[in-house]
């Protein structure tokens, strides 16, 4: 297996992926390491200026201590602190606020006249419209504005929530569907908004605890999908199909905009775009690992979509069902940030996408049981534990996968900055939506033709084959891979410390650190 092996250094030796020094031009060779300062008096005279240059130093020092320290939320600054905070807490809604209409709308859709096939449309068009959106979105982001698309993401996630309320005192039949899709779509848009803008925010200011600080952010999303069925079941029980929708929609409208004036400052210098998603499929390993997470979100979709049914035939209670049903959210939610503190310090970032894409498979296959497994017994206990198992490994599959196709654009020569997060965001997230969109309307139509077994042996034999590709291919690729153990990221242009001007790292990063700020002009 391979650690984040996964990609090579800037300058380093010929191969499938050599890296493309990008620094300025203008910059004085003698300040930057790449392939372009041995012109300057041979290797030898390179080397030696390299090992004389304060940068050099400087980046030595960091190297040593990014391997020595590991991530802490004590040790991170006071706005980094509530950047964090923030993002957990509009993931958190947002996660809950669409996992609410489970429980009780498709009851009240079919009410007003509406079929099943319509109601899962209903649901499907959120995942499609996010899609689409995505990679738009993550192109100009930083045209737009970074902060500008998180707080009106989330303010407008807000707005259409507590209008789906209100969408209880709409006539039925095709006034109320055509409603459900607008409100729908435009959520779908004001979420691609604010989570892939988050996703580039939080790698562009933890440049070195990318996979870190999204396992923190997946452990809310996942609490939020888990509690979003029981927050919704409760308040339609107390007040109707309106008040679960204006209570998490006027949480979220709050929480954007109380995160438009407590959000550190961000670079507002509207860039031309240089590169686009287009630029970022040229790389085959950003290929495999997109494979991997489209597997990986069809399989959440499926289960999502088909489970009560298979649970129904164990003839368990409705207070069991729930309980199983928190089994994969709840797992997922615990491990994220494991795995997220193993792909950093440990730097098994592709390794950890593909044991997660291979080991998922046998859950699946357990979790039927196959119709391949024959001697298996469809009992509580090899559900329950195929259930876990498939929460663990998927988790171990996503998380790191965001860092994954970071590498691919690095060794692509893309530069570090918010372009390239805002690209590489919006691709992951397009991902994930692709899978979560077919996996319910595929699922649901091989469950009513084959069974819930084979529906499950389906999911298994996909997400084998996203494994064993991707296993083909850094085999395939070993030695071009191939590097020493260093942190990932560690050799970016810019980090915050002391002796850097400011002006350098908000050119560069875009994420100005007020603390840091405060101790260069003292």
């Amino acid at each position: 297996m391979l650690s984040s092996s996964d990609h090579p250094l800037r300058g380093g030796a010929p191969g499938l992926y050599q890296q493309v020094d990008t620094t300025d031009q203008n910059q004085d060779p003698s300040l930057y390491d790449g392939p372009r300062g041995s012109s300057l008096g041979g290797e030898e005279g390179h080397d030696r200026s390299i090992k004389n240059s304060e940068y050099s130093k400087i980046q030595n020092e960091e190297a040593i201590s990014c391997q020595q320290q590991e991530f802490s939320l004590r040790d991170i600054s006071r706005d980094k602190k509530i950047l964090l905070l923030m993002m957990a807490v509009c993931n958190f809604c947002a996660a809950a606020n669409f996992s609410i209409l489970g429980p009780f709308f498709p009851q009240e859709a079919m009410r007003k006249g509406t079929s099943m096939s319509v109601v899962g449309l209903i649901f499907g068009i959120f995942e499609l419209v996010s899609f689409l959106a995505s990679p738009i979105i993550g192109n100009y982001m930083t045209k737009v504005g970074t902060k500008f698309l998180f707080v009106s993401g989330v303010l407008v996630s807000g707005i259409c929530s507590i209008l789906f309320g209100v969408l209880y005192y709409c006539p039925g039949g095709f006034q109320f569907v055509l409603l459900c899709f607008l409100c729908r779509t435009l959520e779908a848009l004001a979420s691609a908004a604010f989570v892939t803008s988050s996703y580039a925010i939080l790698a562009d200011a933890f440049p070195k605890y990318i996979a870190t600080v999204v396992g923190y952010l997946e452990l809310f999303t996942g609490v939020g999908m888990m509690v979003g069925p029981a927050i919704g079941g409760g308040l339609y029980s107390l007040w109707g199909y309106g008040l679960p929708f204006y209570v998490l929609g006027c949480v979220l409208v709050i929480a954007g905009i109380i995160s438009f004036f407590t959000m550190p400052k961000l670079n507002n210098v509207h860039r031309t775009l240089s590169v686009s998603v287009l630029h970022l499929l040229k790389s085959p390993l950003v290929w495999f690992v997109a494979g991997c997470i489209i597997s990986g979100s069809y399989s959440i979709s499926y289960l999502e979509a088909t489970l009560s049914g298979h649970l129904l035939k164990l003839g368990i209670s409705a207070v069991s069902m729930s309980l199983m049903f928190l089994i994969p959210p709840a797992l997922y939610a615990i491990t994220s940030p494991i795995w997220g503190w193993i792909s950093d310090s440990k730097n098994y970032v592709v390794s950890l996408v593909m044991a997660g894409a291979l080991l998922t498979p046998v859950f699946f296959l357990t979790l039927g049981p196959s119709p391949l497994l024959p001697l298996l017994p469809f009992s509580l206990w090899l559900v329950s534990l195929s259930l876990v198992g498939v929460g663990i490994f998927l988790s171990c599959l996503l998380i790191p996968s965001f860092t994954a196709i970071l590498i691919g654009a690095e060794n692509l020569g893309m530069d570090d900055n918010l372009d390239t997060f805002g690209v590489v965001s919006g691709f992951y997230n397009s991902c994930y939506s692709l899978g979560a969109f077919i996996g319910p309307i595929s699922g649901s139509v091989l469950v009513e033709a084959a069974g819930f077994s084979w529906g499950s042996t389906l999911c298994a034999g996909v997400l084998l084959m996203a494994g064993l590709g991707l296993l083909v291919f850094v085999a395939v690729h070993r030695r071009q891979l191939r590097q020493d153990k260093v942190p990932l990221l560690q050799q970016r242009k810019f980090s915050f410390r002391r002796d850097r001007p400011m002006a350098d790292i908000e050119m560069t990063s875009g994420f100005i650190d007020k603390d840091a700020e405060e101790t260069e002009q003292s």
